[in-house]
């Protein structure tokens, strides 16, 4: 883990990171970690039954959920280590989607590139690819090994160059490209663009796309409150968790999860975090080197503000890629200089990106600050 002094941090606002700032996806120290993804369950006597499971229970009472509330951005995520081999591909219907899941093998973590395109083209030759479905999800495994170069007794995936689920509702046929480079790609054929979510699980490894049948977007109810002395009070969700001011002033990171601010390392721990930086509103709110997909001006309890939603250039702590949706809120004149107040939230693998967005909106709207 990386120790990064506060002043660089500020330096690299928004780019880069909050005042504690977070590690870029290859430094994760948990990178398979999903606030969604189906963790193990206990049976009655206490004892583990099992990994995390991409299958339903056989009779039926332990239904699946997806990995996340979904959305059509583009998802992208880093692999790390060796290559990994891929050893299979297999998919099913649920109830309110439809699950892919390719299983990988070896010491290392596959990344992936997972977005809507409207000419799925063939790796390498560029030929165009025929794909059933009005709608086609380019799917890229990227850090997977050629079969040659396989880990010792791993037996890399050889099935059928197109697969279909039984009942499926939305996903019509999964159409394999070829694997060129490192990069493995599959072309998901829907019956329209629809919200999708992509998680990993462990042991073994496995990188599970969810479609969506419904958009399932339940309202976000935010049923806590706390006030935090770098002069905010804010509203948060009903079984989240909020730091309590050991580390970093209270009420400014939050998460799904308990969790703990380690000092003095620059940790990304929650998933919505807000920071006070001695910065002029103006140079917080500018461009910065990563690439601006959306920024609209607004007000927070009748302060000036911007919400802007950035891709990173690679430039910064975080690697090309990464999504941040942040608020940037100007707080005036303090005792020592300017002051804003930046509430946001990143699309690590860790987190759920889609959901922490809807979360941040729903925030920032309750986010109240004492006369001056």
């Amino acid at each position: 883990m990386r120790f990064l002094p506060a002043g660089v941090c500020a330096a690299l606002l928004l780019t880069a990171c909050t005042t504690d700032g977070g590690p870029p996806a290859d430094a994760d120290p948990d990178p398979t970690a999903s606030p969604t993804a189906t963790e193990p369950r206990d049976d009655p006597a206490g004892e583990p039954s099992g990994e995390p499971s991409d299958e339903p229970s056989d009779d039926g009472s332990e239904a699946l959920e997806p990995v996340g509330a979904g959305d059509t951005a583009e998802s992208v995520a880093q692999g790390n280590g060796p290559p990994v081999a891929l050893t299979d591909v297999r998919l099913a219907a649920h109830e309110g989607f439809d699950r892919i899941v390719f299983e990988v093998a070896g010491e290392g973590e596959a990344g992936w590139e997972i977005g809507y395109t409207d000419e799925p083209r063939a790796q390498g030759s560029g030929a165009p690819v025929e794909v059933p479905g009005d709608a086609v999800l380019g799917i890229t495994l990227t850090n997977i090994a050629l079969p040659g170069d396989a880990p010792e007794d791993v037996q890399p995936w050889e099935g059928a160059a197109q697969l279909t689920a039984a009942g499926a509702a939305v996903l019509d046929t999964l159409v394999e490209d070829t694997l060129f480079e490192g990069r493995y790609t599959f072309f998901a054929g829907l019956d329209r663009q629809r919200p999708f979510a992509v998680g990993s699980l462990p042991s073994p490894q496995r990188i599970v796309v969810d479609v969506l049948a419904d958009e399932l977007t339940a309202p976000v109810g935010l049923s806590q409150r706390c006030e935090s002395p770098a002069g905010f009070s804010i509203s948060y969700p009903e079984g989240w968790s909020v730091n309590s001011g050991l580390t970093v002033p209270a009420c400014t990171r939050f998460a799904p999860e308990p969790f703990t601010v380690p000092p003095g390392t620059d940790a990304r721990v929650g998933a919505v975090t807000a920071s006070v930086e001695s910065i002029p509103f103006d140079r917080v709110a500018g461009s910065g080197s990563a690439d601006v997909r959306s920024r609209s001006e607004t007000t927070v309890d009748g302060r000036a503000a911007v919400r802007i939603e950035r891709v990173s250039s690679g430039e910064g702590l975080w690697p090309e890629g990464v999504r941040t949706t942040s608020y940037v809120v100007d707080l005036g004149e303090g005792e020592d200089g300017p002051r804003t107040l930046v509430v946001n939230t990143i699309d690590l693998r860790q987190f759920d990106y889609a959901r922490n967005v809807r979360v941040l909106d729903r925030m920032v709207g309750t986010l109240e600050f004492p006369e001056s």
